[in-house]
């Protein structure tokens, strides 16, 4: 089985996919067998068993919530639905004598509380569905990071003993998670799990894929400030390929993922990379297989990814600085 697609289905959002595709698969080794019946019994048994890192019973009660609705979006079910039954279970925990069906406001009143028993709370939507991260300790580190035409100074926060992850954590079992995203205080990066999946400092997947990618997210704060995710994404990627000495890695990674949907952001700025690629590399726009990309030399690419980067600044200095995007 090719676990690169699995977890791309898983990625996007469609956990249904990624299970039929996993059914699919004849004469399954003993890994992917129990991998199977830990899918069925989590998304489709009808009786999941969740496991929470917390005994304290109100904590347990809003991930039980979360996790629920995770399983319903996750597996195809109405989204709307989702987010109603989810405020429904949450006004309850936070004595909502008003019942706000508002969930931005429903997650401050969880981050007040959350707080107050010894975690950080961040609510929100990782798109395209909600769903928190939730964690214990935070430590700091400055960083001096390398940019196109730029050196961009950003404090790190490092995150760890977490209880929740979001969805993409829950739709994969913690094999795929948010490496960190960017606020305008700083890149906050997830130091979890265990040693051996723990991404090390001094790695392309640490220095490129997420410092010098959410270091350009800073950048873009600042400079385009109403910049929409899918451009914001699409640069960030394209810095990627830029520094990155090896790009087949990170090309495989954005064939996978990309989809022609807009409203997937970070699927969407793949797909629009990969085909923009495409077309320098091959003369078609059509994202072409990674054997293809093997015969393709490292510097050509990174060339390439210059060029666009360059080419789509020059686009939003057009467009202004009150641009919502190019893309």
């Amino acid at each position: 089985m090719d676990e690169s697609k699995f977890y791309a289905y898983c990625l996007l959002g469609d956990v249904t996919a990624a299970y039929e595709y996993l059914r699919s698969m004849p004469n399954k080794s003993k890994k992917y067998q129990q991998l199977e019946s830990k899918y069925y019994h989590r998304f489709f048994g009808g009786k999941p068993i969740y496991r929470f890192k917390t005994d304290d019973p109100w904590i347990r009660k809003v991930l039980l919530a979360y996790n629920q609705y995770f399983t319903s979006v996750l597996t195809r079910g109405n989204v709307e639905e989702a987010e109603t039954r989810l405020v429904q279970s949450l006004v309850g925990l936070i004595s909502d004598k008003d019942f706000n069906t508002n969930l931005d406001l429903i997650e401050e009143r969880l981050e007040g509380i959350f707080q107050e028993k010894g975690y950080r709370f961040l609510g929100g939507v990782t798109s395209p569905f909600r769903g928190p991260y939730i964690w214990k300790i935070t430590n700091k580190k400055n960083f001096r990071v390398e940019l196109p035409n730029q050196t961009q100074e950003v404090t790190v926060y490092f995150l760890s003993n977490f209880i929740m992850q979001s969805w993409i954590h829950f739709a994969t079992f913690g094999e795929k998670f948010a490496g960190g995203w960017a606020k305008e205080d700083g890149l906050y990066f997830v130091n979890e799990g265990s040693k051996n999946k723990r991404m090390k400092l001094d790695s392309s997947e640490f220095q490129i894929s997420y410092l010098k990618h959410e270091a350009q997210h800073l950048s873009d704060y600042s400079r385009f400030p109403n910049l929409q995710p899918k451009d914001l994404e699409y640069r960030a990627k394209l810095v990627e390929l830029i520094y990155e000495s090896k790009p087949i890695r990170l090309l495989k990674k954005f064939s996978y993922e990309a989809k022609h949907d807009p409203n997937f952001p970070h699927p969407y700025s793949s797909y629009i990379l990969m085909t923009r690629l495409s077309k320098l590399a091959f003369g078609i726009e059509e994202i072409q297989t990674l054997e293809n990309w093997k015969f393709v030399d490292s510097s050509r690419v990174r060339d390439w990814a210059w060029d666009l980067y360059n080419g789509h600044t020059e686009q939003l200095i057009v467009s202004g600085e009150g641009t919502v995007g190019v893309i």
